[in-house]
């Protein structure tokens, strides 16, 4: 008995469900493939969560007694990646406006330590002097009040210089993608 006597016919080549038969090749031919749309309204939705992600991150390292700009690397990231889950592919026509949404990220990170802080000292006796009658009218009065603002001003130029820093790689990746490099 030799090996071939063991050995069955091979079987036809059977084409997938989904791939159109060529009946004088006897096999399918490839199905082209579409490049995936990009649903930029919906990516640009999805990343909007990162928005209150990186103020409640960015109060909260503050809190801890480190630079809070760290929350800036967490906006890009979660931007993007929420973006991609969204738009279901890395954004080239929504790189714009991405951008635009990590930067807001970023300006109301640094806001909403400020305003940590403000409800903070709330319940101090030289505000309760001052007559505020609630944490909320003490709040939008002072948030953008320039000699409170100037307490932050050498904050506000680290937070700055790092969320730059922070952001760049992410930037340059989008701006990468937008080019097709």
């Amino acid at each position: 008995m030799s090996l071939s006597d063991h050995t069955q016919p091979s079987e036809p080549a059977v084409a997938p469900p989904s791939a159109p038969f060529d009946p004088q090749a006897g096999v399918a031919s490839p199905v082209p493939v579409a490049d995936q749309v990009e649903i930029v309204p919906r990516g640009i939705l999805f990343s909007l969560a990162s928005i209150p992600v990186g103020m409640v991150a960015a109060v909260l390292i503050s809190r801890l007694g480190f630079i809070a700009s760290i929350s800036s690397f967490l906006i890009a990231g979660s931007a993007v990646f929420l973006y991609v889950k969204g738009a279901t592919t890395t954004p080239r026509r929504g790189v714009v406006p991405l951008i635009a949404v990590i930067l807001a990220g970023v300006a109301a990170s640094f806001l909403a330590i400020i305003a940590a802080d403000l409800v903070a000292a709330f319940g101090t006796p030289e505000v309760k002097a001052a007559g505020y009658t609630s944490v909320v009218d003490f709040v939008t009065t002072n948030l953008f009040y320039g000699p409170v603002l100037k307490e932050y001003s050498t904050d506000a130029v680290m937070f700055v210089v790092f969320a730059a820093l922070g952001v760049f790689g992410t930037v340059r990746r989008l701006v990468g993608a937008r080019k097709g490099f």
